[in-house]
């Protein structure tokens, strides 16, 4: 599996699409990594602070990478913490992810065609070894 890079973020048209989405500059982890298999590294920005933080967890937004310069917003989810993972398996081309939410754990999130699950709470507990060979830990 390809290497996942971390906290690019001197990527300026990537921190221009985020802070079109959250209308402000607001403080953010975010791993590069391709998840659709078209050859460029989508974003996975988790957002931090009160605007965006609550006892569940965070928000967690992918952005497709449209080019090496452009990206758009694919998938909001909410209650999202960290361990997140890029999993080796895939669903409708795209790598499923594993997300932690408080109260259930760790879980695995399908792309559905449209976008991943908008709410991990309500998704099944991914109950497989993390670590296993061919996942790769997003934001750890």
């Amino acid at each position: 599996m390809q290497e996942i890079e971390v906290s690019p973020k001197n990527n300026s048209a990537l921190i221009r699409a985020i802070n079109t989405y959250t209308n402000a500059q607001t403080d953010f982890d975010v791993a590069l990594f391709d998840l659709n298999q078209d050859g460029l590294k989508d974003a996975v920005v988790l957002l931090k602070g009160s605007n965006w933080c609550g006892s569940g967890g965070c928000t967690m937004i992918v952005f497709k990478a449209i080019s090496n310069d452009r990206f758009q917003p694919h998938s909001k989810l909410t209650v999202t913490d960290r361990p997140i993972y890029a999993l080796s398996s895939q669903t409708q081309g795209w790598h499923d992810l594993s997300v932690y939410t408080r109260g259930t754990g760790q879980v695995l999130l399908k792309f559905n065609g449209v976008s991943y699950p908008s709410n991990p709470s309500l998704a099944a507990q991914y109950m497989e070894t993390l670590n296993q060979n061919g996942n790769k830990a997003l934001l750890d």
